[in-house]
């Protein structure tokens, strides 16, 4: 169906606007429109400007005689840059994009490759050469694969809910050869813990610096130690949300596959993770007033000062889990520290040796000598 209007610009001008909706049983497939400018002043410009319009909309409404047509014409009027405009929009109805994934769809939606590309262009080769292009400017196997999976997720997302039909096969094949090829492919995941001597080494090189002096930097990471948080966890900490009476303290938003927002959880302050706390000046609503970025780097620097390599500071989580098992604590106990809420994922902080087995091994011995067979 076509309809044709007349409408009145802000600057006095004249445009027909024309519109065409394809509809089918009760779903519309195609709702598009165009304005068509005035040029001129009386009656016979504007016939001119209305004649127009009704032609398109005349032209437009044929060539829409079916379902592929219109799908066609659909994925040639948007480019993926739109489409990830539509989808952040759409997502962010029920709850909102978080840093990371809005950081790979704005990268995705500013590349020179897939940006302005129509989606009647995309093609296995298209996002396959994406894929090289980013690997050869320096971006690791399992920063491409966030690209890929967050891509994926923005055109199943459009055929799904957008009324669009792409051919999701061009994404699968692109995503499989990738993989087969090593091109994209899963962080290993880090097992990296304190060496004996590390902790020492890093409270021996700490010196009240021009950033020690700004963010205490020894007091953050042997609060990341004790407690098993996050940095992005801990700037967030608020004086409000602390009990001191019972020793615990609300983490807001905290990180879940499922749900971050409003995921908020009380979490015991064993240790001396109190004691750090009550010696933080009370000048902010935070606890550790600082961004997590700007705390980073103090971790790194101070990592360089002490000459210890390859120790990044989420390193330190895993550093405090792995010392809460280690202490005894149970796997349900830990996973109220951690905020794990699969407790086959705290399977690999437990780092178990098999020289740590030996303390067990007179027990089990004398258990054994004791024994006696009643047959």
């Amino acid at each position: 169906m076509a309809t044709i209007l007349r409408v009145s610009n802000k600057d006095g001008s004249v445009s027909f606007q024309a519109q065409v909706r394809i509809q089918r049983a009760g779903k519309i497939l195609l709702n598009e429109s165009r304005n068509f400018k005035v040029s001129g002043a009386g009656t016979r410009a504007e016939a001119v400007a209305k004649r127009l319009a009704e032609d398109w909309a005349a032209r437009l409404t044929e060539q829409m005689q079916d379902a592929t047509a219109i799908n066609q014409h659909k994925l040639k009027s948007v480019t993926l840059q739109s489409l990830i405009g539509q989808y952040i929009e759409f997502i962010e109805k029920d709850k909102p994009i978080g840093d990371t994934k809005r950081s790979v769809l704005n990268i995705l939606a500013r590349s020179t490759l897939l940006g302005d590309l129509p989606l009647s262009r995309l093609t296995t080769d298209i996002i396959v050469e994406y894929a090289r292009e980013r690997g050869s400017g320096g971006t690791l196997p399992q920063t491409i694969n966030q690209d890929i999976i967050y891509l994926g997720g923005v055109l199943k997302t459009a055929n799904k809910y957008f009324g669009m039909n792409i051919d999701i096969s061009i994404f699968e094949l692109a995503s499989e050869y990738l993989h087969a090829n090593g091109m994209i492919g899963k962080s290993a995941e880090r097992d990296r813990r304190l060496g004996e001597s590390e902790l020492s080494r890093l409270m021996a090189v700490a010196r009240p610096t021009n950033h020690q002096r700004v963010i205490p930097i020894t007091d953050v990471m042997r609060f990341a130690v004790e407690t098993a948080m996050r940095l992005g966890e801990i700037v967030a900490l608020r004086w409000s949300d602390l009990d001191e009476k019972n020793r615990t303290i609300m983490i807001r938003d905290r990180k879940d596959p499922k749900k971050k927002i409003g995921n908020n959880q009380m979490v015991p302050l064993l240790g001396f993770a109190m004691d750090i706390i009550q010696s933080q000046p009370r000048a902010h609503e935070c606890i550790f007033p600082y961004k997590a970025e700007c705390a980073s780097a103090a971790f790194t620097r101070l990592c360089s000062r002490a000459g210890i390599i390859d120790l990044h500071f989420h390193d330190l989580r895993h550093e405090g889990i792995s010392r809460l098992f280690e202490q005894g604590y149970a796997i349900q106990e830990v996973a109220l520290v951690s905020g794990h809420r699969s407790w086959k994922n705290l399977a690999r902080y437990t780092q178990l040796r098999a020289v740590d087995l030996h303390r067990d091994k007179p027990r089990v011995i004398t258990e054994l000598s004791d024994r006696v067979d009643r047959r």
